[in-house]
């Protein structure tokens, strides 16, 4: 596979920079309530959602939306797959921080996918996703989705990890 330069360094470089930043500053300065074995896994779910729908959407015969200034795979399209776990972390970060209750639980889901879809925006605002058939109205169910999936996936994780721990005591 051929990574092609960017054409310019303009905002949506600086914006994937600035965002990378920010994913590690947030794994290194949080203190650590996520299991350290669990945090890789989120990490992995959180950039293979995005993945999957970059080489199946935005590819042909659909190619709904481009990654940075181009059709054409970039450095910086590779790059922005560093950004993403910052979001699913929080997710489970914040998660466990509210202990929220299972009555919130759908709330507190509706708040994140629109946190999501907020965040997507401002990436559309700075060109790091610039669609050529996407809309945005359609990111909220697949946000929703995505986000119940995780939280299903935290819950089976952090069960297992429990159990395991217990087995060791």
């Amino acid at each position: 596979m051929l990574l092609y330069f960017p054409n310019k360094f303009d905002e949506n470089e600086w914006t994937i920079l600035i965002a990378i930043l920010f994913n590690l500053l947030i794994l290194m300065l949080l203190p650590k309530k996520i299991p350290k074995e669990i945090t890789p896994l989120i990490a992995l779910l959180s950039i293979s959602y995005p993945k999957i729908m970059d080489h199946s959407m935005a590819v042909k015969p659909y190619n709904l939306y481009n990654l940075t200034d181009s059709g054409k795979y970039e450095l910086f399209d590779l790059a922005l797959y560093a950004v993403y776990p910052a979001f699913g972390y929080l997710f489970v970060y914040f998660l466990e921080y509210v202990n929220v209750s299972r009555v919130l639980l759908v709330v507190y889901i509706v708040a994140w996918s629109i946190i999501g879809v907020a965040v997507e925006y401002l990436f559309v605002i700075l060109h790091v996703f610039i669609y050529t058939g996407w809309k945005l109205i359609y990111s909220l169910p697949i946000y929703l989705i995505v986000i119940a999936i995780t939280y299903v996936f935290y819950q089976i994780a952090t069960y297992y990890h429990k159990k395991e721990s217990n087995n060791q005591s």
